[in-house]
């Protein structure tokens, strides 16, 4: 029993000899695909703050907002694109009927970093905030629509994580400065909100180009 555990013992450096060379690292071929860039989208609630925008009496409520935005990236940490953002159901606090609905675009720059399978980032944006508040009736007087734009930014930041069918779901929160809401009959001076949305990431991978062979 002693002889055929030596043989064996002697057996296995031997065998592990005739083993081929595993492939160097530098010698595996490169990837045929990259990560091109992403699609975001968002569902929340956005926030009215401060001033007569954000008055808890006189001002305007929360309203359900939606997002979405297509990105490029650069590098590793680095990516840029546009955003389009939509708040529709501001009502007021005090005017019954009152409403006012927001939509903007916005090219943004976005940072990120990742840690385990978990990415954090931050994202400042900044374009042009269109406001819309549609003809009511309050008190049994009519009132005319009115409408305005004007420049604004946001700034904010999430997390997200691995979520279904190779999406990343997460969670972010944005502050939004809108720098003048003025229009024929309503004035509401800058107006700023909160935003905390739940969003959903797709990465969009593209193929690599094929090298051109040379003559």
């Amino acid at each position: 029993m002693r002889k055929v555990l030596l043989f064996l013992l002697l057996a296995v450096p031997a065998s592990a000899q005739n083993l081929p060379d595993l492939p160097d690292l530098g010698d595996l071929p490169e990837p045929t695909r990259y990560l091109a860039g992403y699609i975001n989208a968002g569902i929340g609630k956005n926030m009215p703050l401060g001033g007569h925008w954000g008055d808890k009496t006189a001002g305007f409520s929360s309203s359900s907002s939606f997002s979405l935005s297509v990105s490029k990236r650069v590098d590793e940490v680095l990516s840029y694109g546009a955003e389009t953002f939509y708040a529709g159901s501001h009502n007021n606090r005090a005017s019954e009927g009152l409403q006012l609905r927001i939509i903007s675009l916005t090219p943004f720059v976005r940072a990120s970093y990742s840690e385990g399978r978990r990415i954090y980032y931050g994202i400042l944006g900044a374009g042009v905030y269109q406001w819309r508040q549609p003809g009511y009736t309050s008190g049994g007087v009519r009132f005319g629509s009115d409408s305005g734009s004007s420049i604004g930014l946001n700034l904010g930041g999430g997390a997200a994580t691995p979520f279904l069918f190779g999406t990343m779901g997460g969670v972010e929160l944005r502050w939004h400065h809108i720098f003048s809401v003025k229009g024929a009959s309503l004035d509401l001076g800058s107006a700023d909100s909160l935003n905390l949305a739940f969003t959903l990431q797709y990465s969009v991978w593209r193929d690599k180009k094929s090298p051109v062979p040379a003559p």
